[in-house]
């Protein structure tokens, strides 16, 4: 399949960014329709969603160079916000959430556990989504297989487990958790971040079955071990939840997403400030459909020459 939605204004636009769009888009409607259960206000709502998009494209941004490309970007400093050349790292990604959700509470003084809480399904459809827009790419791949289901990849022979694709199914299988786990009921401060992150670990330490091993560490996968120690303390953080502040959660599961109960978030008359939140988020999701992959064009090409 062709990465290249369309070209507008002699402007490339790709899937991989139109899976970041779309994650963003749904991280907001999310977040403005349990606002109520968050304890957001409507304008709050909005400066969540830029802090959140900007922390988690410029941390993967800035992971991608210094950790997987630095060799390419070495003496370039000007094409290091190139975004429109490709580089988002997955790992980045998750800190920048990480550092985005804590700057938010920071700045308007929120409990970083119940806004994680309400935040860890819609960042799961969002990481299944960018998953996905990598394997339209062919960017993440596993061993050698003749399993059916296997796909080939540009740029390597054979074909081979589609490991984004399991990562996929990983994701919305964890939302489906989640949304169990959120059943009505009184809930622990960061039990469902406490899930999230048990869950990812466990699914982790499966789906590397599929790929390469990462460097050692004493012998041990420091993948393996890294997935391990996020499942400990996932669970560290559920057991903790008992005994942290509980809260009366809303049954996620009858979520209803009615266009009115959007509309109604929207007030007559719009306030200059408002208006600029608008329009600099609808500037980031124009954006990110410049954003053609996890790796850079360079990368790849140079991977295509070996």
């Amino acid at each position: 399949m062709d990465p290249l939605l369309a070209e507008v204004w002699g402007v490339r636009l790709w899937y991989y960014g139109l899976a970041w769009a779309l994650g963003f888009s749904a991280v907001f409607l999310w977040m403005m329709l349990r606002r109520g259960y968050a304890g957001l206000s409507s304008r709050q709502v909005w400066d969540l969603s830029l802090i959140f998009s900007l922390s988690c494209l410029v941390a993967g941004r800035a992971f991608q160079i210094l950790v997987y490309e630095w060799e390419i970007f070495r003496g370039r400093h000007s094409e290091i916000f190139a975004f429109w050349k490709g580089g988002m790292a997955y790992e980045g990604v998750i800190v920048g959430a990480l550092a985005g959700v804590v700057l938010f509470c920071v700045i308007h003084r929120k409990n970083f556990l119940l806004l994680a809480d309400e935040l860890v399904i819609p960042f799961a459809f969002l990481l299944a989504l960018v998953r996905l827009g990598g394997h339209l790419n062919g960017e993440v791949y596993g061993y050698v297989s003749t399993a059916w289901w296997a796909v080939k990849f540009p740029h390597v022979e054979g074909f081979r487990h589609p490991v984004a694709l399991y990562e996929v199914f990983k994701y919305f299988i964890l939302m489906l958790i989640l949304l169990v786990a959120g059943r009505r009921g009184t809930q622990g401060q960061g039990r469902l971040l406490g899930h999230f992150i048990l869950w990812c670990g466990i699914f982790d330490l499966a789906i590397d079955i599929f790929q390469a091993p990462g460097p050692l560490f004493r012998g041990v996968d420091t993948g393996c071990f890294l997935n391990a120690l996020v499942a400990l303390i996932g669970l560290l953080l559920i057991a903790g939840s008992a005994r942290r502040g509980s809260r009366k959660t809303a049954e996620l599961s009858t979520l209803r997403f009615a266009p009115a109960s959007l509309i109604a978030t929207i007030p007559s008359r719009l306030n200059a400030g408002t208006w600029f939140r608008i329009l600099l988020f609808l500037a980031i999701l124009l954006f990110c459909l410049t954003i053609p992959g996890g790796w850079s064009r360079e990368w790849l090409y140079n991977l295509a020459l070996l």
